[in-house]
C-alpha cells in the first residue's frame, strides 16, 4: 500500500457497519476516514461511535460519491444488497479495493461484471462470508480435501433460525430484508447466503445444476426453500433452509463411501470407518475476523478469506435455485 496507514471509508452505516465498525476499530493502523449514508442520521451516528475511539473524526456525506473523493485505499459497503454492485463498481473506478458485506451482488452478471472490473484495475475484492473462518468448517474442507472419509455421495447442507420472527420490531433500517419487492430481500438471499457459500466452499466443488421448491408468504417472502442440487462429479447435495424455526441450526453433513463428517458452526464431527464411533474433534479458538483478513490482504500479508471470484460461485448458485422454485424445472447453473 502507498501509506503505512490504511485509509477507509464506510458506505451504509446501519446494523452491519456498526457491527464490523467495532472490528475496524480493533485493528492497528487503521483510519475510517468518512461515513456515507443516504439517510445522513446514520451516517452522523456513526462517525460518532467512531469518533469515540479515534482522535480524528470521520467526516460525514449523504452521498457515497462525495466520499469516494477523498482519498482512500478501501471502501467497506454495508448497505442493502441491491446497492452491492454500483457501490462496488465506482469503488473501483476510484481505484479503490473494496470489502462489500454478502452477497457480492443480487445476480449473476452483476457480480461477474465486479470480478472483471476489480481484474482489469488489479484491485481487491473481498466479501463478507466469515463462515469460512469458522475452524469447525476450516477442518471440513481439510479433512474433505484429504479424502478421509472416501469418495464423497452426499452432502445435507441445513440452516434453520427464527427469521420470520425478526420481522416484530424492526426498524426501517433493516426492513429491507423482509420485503420481497425489493431485490435481495428474503431468507435465500440473505441469511442463506452463508449456508451456500459454506456447502461451495467446504466441498470444495462447484455446482452444476439444481431442483428447487420454496414455501412462501402471500406477500412473495420466501420462508422456506429447499433444493437438490448436483456438484461436480455427480455428488448430490440437498440444501434446506428455514425461517420459521423455534431455534437455530447451521449444519454440513458429508457422507462419504467409509465415513461421515458433520460440521455446525461451532462443532466438528467425523466418524472415519476406523471402527470406532463418531467422535468429537478438539478445534482451536477462532482466529482472525472477516474484516482483520481484509485489511491483512491489503498489506500483502495473507490471502482474501472469500474474494469476488469466488463469491461469485455463490451468487450463481443462489440465483439458479431463486429462478427453479419459480420454473419449478431444473435448472443449470451458470
Amino acid at each position: 500500500m502507498a501509506t503505512s496507514v490504511l485509509r477507509i471509508g464506510i458506505a451504509g452505516c446501519g446494523q452491519a457497519a456498526r457491527i464490523h465498525v467495532d472490528r475496524l476499530l480493533d485493528q492497528p493502523d487503521l483510519e475510517i476516514v468518512g461515513c456515507a449514508d443516504s439517510h445522513r442520521e446514520s451516517a452522523e451516528k456513526l462517525a460518532g461511535r467512531i469518533a469515540e475511539k479515534s482522535s480524528k473524526p470521520p467526516a460525514v456525506f449523504s452521498d457515497y460519491r462525495e466520499l469516494l473523493e477523498l482519498p482512500l485505499d478501501a471502501l467497506a459497503v454495508f448497505t442493502p444488497h441491491l446497492f452491492h454492485y454500483r457501490l462496488t463498481m465506482d469503488a473501483l473506478q476510484a481505484g479503490c479495493h473494496v470489502f462489500v458485506e454478502k452477497p457480492l451482488s443480487t445476480n449473476s452478471q452483476e457480480a461477474a461484471d465486479i470480478v472483471s472490473l476489480a481484474r482489469g484495475r488489479q484491485r481487491k475484492v473481498g466479501v463478507g462470508h466469515q463462515y469460512r473462518l469458522r475452524p469447525s468448517l476450516i477442518e471440513a474442507r481439510k479433512r474433505l480435501a484429504a479424502d478421509a472419509i472416501g469418495p464423497l455421495r452426499l452432502v445435507t447442507a441445513v440452516m434453520a433460525q427464527p427469521w420470520l420472527a425478526k420481522q416484530q420490531g424492526q426498524g426501517a433500517e433493516s426492513s429491507w430484508r423482509f420485503d420481497p419487492k425489493i431485490a435481495g430481500g428474503g431468507l435465500l438471499s440473505d441469511a442463506g447466503d452463508h449456508l451456500i457459500d459454506a456447502l461451495l466452499w467446504t466441498s470444495g466443488r462447484a455446482a452444476h445444476e439444481v431442483f428447487a421448491v420454496q414455501s412462501k408468504l402471500p406477500t412473495g417472502l420466501d420462508v422456506v426453500t429447499a433444493a437438490t442440487i448436483r456438484l461436480a462429479g455427480d455428488a448430490p447435495a440437498t440444501l434446506a433452509l428455514s425461517g420459521v424455526s423455534r431455534g437455530s441450526l447451521f449444519e454440513l453433513t458429508f457422507f462419504g463411501e467409509r465415513g461421515r463428517i458433520r460440521a455446525t458452526d461451532v462443532v466438528f464431527e467425523i466418524d472415519d470407518g476406523e471402527g470406532a464411533a463418531a467422535r468429537q474433534v478438539d478445534l482451536p479458538a477462532a482466529g482472525e475476523s472477516i474484516d482483520g483478513n481484509f485489511l491483512a490482504a491489503l498489506r500483502g500479508e495473507a490471502p482474501l478469506s472469500c474474494p469476488a471470484d469466488e463469491a461469485l460461485d455463490t451468487v450463481r448458485l443462489s440465483e439458479a435455485i431463486a429462478r427453479s422454485a419459480a420454473a419449478g424445472q431444473v435448472v443449470q447453473v451458470v
